[in-house]
């Protein structure tokens, strides 16, 4: 077990390393993006960039999740990656030609996002093949390069040449366009392509797996960001932005716990249908789980001192949001654990059904909620999606895996984070008190972790 957890650990730090330079440049920028755009071209830039994020699954049959599932097990790489880049051009061809037709009919942006569109569907496919050939190191340097010429583009489009939300673009486009073109090259993708290798039954194999896991791709769009359009037509692009704003240090969040599950992902698959799979899914849980939420509970502590001098004053009241959507954040990295062992089982039909309840819900309680409380209501529906599909995950993997919930740990941990949370709307100082609590969190964890240490089943 221990060799195991050092595995982990370790693609988990390559991962971080790949990542801290997009976390870190990405936190500098929204300053930079807020004195540039108005409210309103901020909130309009998230819809175009999570809208394509939302396209890109339905338009690649989201092929290149399974890509990476079957790829890890050792088959033959050269015809699933063939076949796997055969739907991503088909699917690119088809977002280019539709976005042109939009574009003549008058669409703004249209056209830019087909582009950008069609480049996603390589860059996905492309990454996930070399996390499931194990080159972990180079996925991770991709990660770098991306942020860094978006940076770079930004600045020069943005700010020299003053192109706004023209600029924005180019610069998602072009990043998009270098990060592909290193991966191809850098990892000699060409050696897997073979016209040989077309295979419908491969084909068909990748699509049954990859098309039940459509509407689990959207899960973040429809169960949060879904809301935004919602938010757009109920409240306005500047409410949006706002939104958009607040969103930005969940999203952080989840983008840490990312770094962890896709190391986490190749562990589970490597480590499937062992007599210790259930002790190590637990034990995984729940250092998550209470990781996760005192991440979350340190955030409030400081949010609303950080959005003080972090975003201009047109955009201070987001902090109110960030509470939150934390939660919103929590209970979607829970459901994207639970959905790991969809993954590892193949049994992705699962994902499909319990995605369908939480965005329902989700979905029908913004219409419900926004018109009456605003952004407020947006931020509340999400998390309670995504508690929804948390929930029903649980229940539906103990058919095949048995995970044992430290139940009183974790109980303490949200109450910690609920207190917290009250102190924050409130509005008292307090600082002796939030301190206390985040040391009770803490210690409560690290007592788990020695307990668990001190077991010889482990």
């Amino acid at each position: 077990m221990k060799t195991i957890l050092k595995s982990l650990a370790g693609n988990t730090l390559i991962f971080a390393i790949g990542n801290s330079v997009s976390i870190l440049l990405t936190f500098v920028m929204v300053p930079f993006y807020t004195k540039i755009l108005s409210p309103a071209d901020f909130g309009i830039s998230d819809i175009l960039t999570t809208t394509t994020a939302m396209l890109v699954p339905l338009v690649s049959l989201n092929v290149f999740s399974a890509i990476f599932r079957f790829a890890l097990d050792e088959e033959n790489h050269i015809e699933i990656f063939t076949n796997g880049l055969l739907i991503s051009l088909i699917g690119g061809f088809l977002s280019l030609v539709v976005s042109g037709i939009l574009s003549l009919l008058g669409i703004k942006y249209s056209s830019l996002v087909g582009v950008y569109l069609g480049i996603t569907l390589l860059l996905n496919l492309f990454q996930n093949f070399t996390r499931g050939i194990n080159k972990v190191k180079s996925f991770a340097i991709s990660g770098i390069i991306a942020t860094l010429s978006n940076v770079l583009s930004n600045v020069i489009l943005m700010w020299v040449f003053k192109f706004g939300l023209n600029g924005y673009l180019y610069s998602l486009i072009i990043s998009s366009l270098i990060t592909t073109i290193f991966l191809f090259i850098n990892n000699k993708l060409y050696t897997y392509i073979s016209l040989n290798k077309k295979s419908w039954s491969n084909t068909k194999d990748l699509l049954i797996y990859s098309i039940p896991m459509i509407p689990n791709s959207f899960a973040w769009w429809l169960t949060n960001d879904a809301n935004k359009l919602i938010i757009l037509a109920f409240v306005g692009p500047s409410a949006n932005g706002i939104f958009a704003i607040a969103n930005k240090i969940p999203t952080m969040v989840t983008t840490i716990f990312g770094m962890f599950s896709n190391a986490w992902q190749m562990t589970a698959v490597k480590e499937k249908e062992k007599s210790y799979t259930n002790k190590l899914y637990s034990l995984i849980f729940n250092l998550m789980f209470g990781g996760l939420l005192i991440i979350s509970a340190i955030v409030v502590i400081f949010i609303q001192w950080f959005m003080g001098f972090y975003v201009s004053d047109k955009f201070y009241n987001a902090w109110k949001l960030v509470p939150i959507l934390l939660m919103t954040s929590f209970f979607s990295n829970m459901s994207a654990f639970f959905g790991t062992t969809y993954l590892v089982a193949k049994k992705t039909k699962g994902l499909f059904t319990t995605t369908i309840w939480g965005t329902t819900i989700n979905i029908a309680l913004s219409f419900v909620l926004v018109p009456l409380i605003g952004i407020n209501g947006a931020a509340i529906s999400g998390a309670v999606g995504f508690f929804i599909v948390s929930i029903l995950r649980l229940k539906q993997t103990s058919e095949w895996l048995k995970i044992q919930i430290e139940w009183k740990l974790q109980g303490i941990l949200i109450l910690g984070y609920a207190t917290l949370t009250v102190i924050a709307y409130i509005n008292f100082s307090l600082i002796i008190i939030k301190i206390a609590i985040i040391m009770i969190m803490v210690i409560l964890l690290f007592r788990y972790i020695k307990k668990i240490q001190s077991r010889k089943d482990l």
